[in-house]
């Protein structure tokens, strides 16, 4: 009985798989939209969950650069520059030497000097209002203007806790920046410096050519 049983069901289910491949047959065309909206649904939905936890992740990413910049906006001039010093420093430059504050100037100014001979010039300037409601091109014309004439060096660096990349003035500054041979490094880039413990990129190759074992400051 229970032979014939089975035999009824495998027949059963050929008959019912044929009239279900001849109806999908007949309505291939519904069957295939039902499948690519599903698909389609289910795809979006997975990029979704994944964009939220990336957006998550970066908010509080965001969040946690956004305090340590509110900690440097509260600092005082020689402390800023003090912090800068470190992050030089941090380069494993062979020399790093300051030049100290004076009042009223465009900044504190450190030349680092790097084993393979390379020499920089880079100018801390803190947030004085005055830069960044000038947008700061000033300073990177005075400090480009500078590189070889005053300080002798192949390049130059600002580095602030403004910013300089806001709204129509951020591709202006980074002309201007260009043409003179100085590297930028306002608000997100020195909270990602802080943060990471990793320079910007254009200094990175710098790093990689330096001797282990050089590091020192002046």
């Amino acid at each position: 009985m229970s032979v014939i049983l089975r035999v009824g069901a495998g027949l059963a289910a050929l008959i019912i798989g044929y009239y279900v491949l001849g109806f999908i047959a007949d309505h291939w065309a519904w069957f295939a939209s039902v499948a690519i909206l599903l698909g389609g649904t289910a795809l979006a939905g997975w990029f979704l969950f994944r964009s939220r936890g990336h957006e998550h992740r970066d908010r509080a990413l965001t969040a946690e650069r956004h305090e340590i910049m509110r900690g440097v906006d509260r600092m005082n001039m020689p402390t800023f520059d003090a912090m800068v010093g470190q992050l030089l420093v941090g380069l494993d430059a062979k020399r790093v030497k300051k030049f100290g504050h004076r009042k009223n100037d465009l900044g504190c100014n450190f030349v680092v000097t790097f084993t393979n001979g390379k020499r920089i010039i880079v100018r801390a300037k803190k947030d004085d209002k005055q830069l960044r409601r000038r947008n700061g091109n000033r300073h990177v014309q005075i400090l480009g203007g500078e590189i070889k004439a005053r300080w002798d060096c192949d390049a130059g660096v600002i580095i602030t806790n403004a910013n300089l990349h806001w709204m129509h003035h951020a591709a202006r500054n980074e002309a201007v920046a260009r043409q003179l041979g100085v590297l930028i490094v306002d608000r997100d880039r020195l909270a990602e410096w802080i943060d990471t413990g990793q320079p910007p990129p254009e200094l990175r190759p710098v790093r990689a050519a330096i001797q282990a074992g050089t590091g020192a400051a002046q």
